[in-house]
């Protein structure tokens, strides 16, 4: 797929759910306002969890990949963010203006982009985000935040099998990934990507079926915020 092609299919893809959610703020019904956030260590099957509950739950997958092409596109971006905005005042713009005076993030433009991105998506509801630190961005409240984990070992023989590589590729594919993982949280949250008690949930997937941790997902969206 050329650089216009995957342009084109974002723009197809934003367009259809922005329709989706003009169309549900015209319902007076009750609507369930699910995010799950996916945070991983790499080679732990993440997507293929996240692709599963979607399918279970009826929810939107926003990958790492989409949601970095969304913040950096300023065009989607804006036109995604303003679906809620003309609707008036939004939990969107509150979770804004709480978050712009927090003196511990970054006024970078990309960080900026990316918050507007996540709000919007999250104040729609019905959706996984995968990675790109929405579980460290969304107020704990608004979100079910997921954390796999898995034994190095389990971890390698799933990447070398998804990648196609040898052992050393594979060691050193995840060796990066967890690098630089732990510094964008770092850098742009201040917070520590392996402190457990940032999460809802953390799950070992090499002692539990996807589907089980569905459900335990499942479950979890059912009770109230504390």
């Amino acid at each position: 797929m050329t650089s216009q092609e995957s342009d084109d299919a974002l723009r197809r893809l934003l367009e259809v759910r922005i329709r989706e959610w003009l169309m549900s703020e015209k319902d007076p019904g009750p609507r369930p306002r699910s995010v799950v956030t996916i945070t991983e260590e790499p080679g732990c099957g993440g997507e293929a969890i996240a692709k599963l509950l979607c399918t279970e739950l009826g929810l939107h997958l926003y990958s790492s990949e989409l949601v970095k092409r969304i913040a950096e596109d300023a065009h989607v971006s804006d036109q995604l963010v303003s679906s809620l905005e003309e609707q008036g005042r939004s939990e969107l713009e509150e979770w804004l203006a709480e978050f712009h005076g927090n003196p511990n993030l970054t006024s970078q433009a990309y960080l900026d982009s990316l918050k507007r991105v996540l709000f919007a998506i999250a104040a729609h509801g019905n959706a996984v985000i995968v990675g790109r630190g929405g579980n460290f961005l969304l107020p704990p409240d608004k979100r079910i935040g997921l954390c796999l984990v898995a034994p190095l070992e389990e971890r390698l023989e799933r990447t070398m099998k998804d990648l196609g590589v040898p052992e050393k590729v594979a060691r050193e594919h995840i060796s990066k990934l967890e690098a630089k993982h732990r510094r964008l949280v770092k850098e742009y949250f201040q917070e520590d990507i392996l402190d457990a008690t940032q999460y809802h949930l953390v799950v070992n997937t090499a002692l539990l079926k996807p589907e089980t941790i569905v459900q335990m997902v499942k479950s979890a969206l059912a009770e109230p915020p504390i």
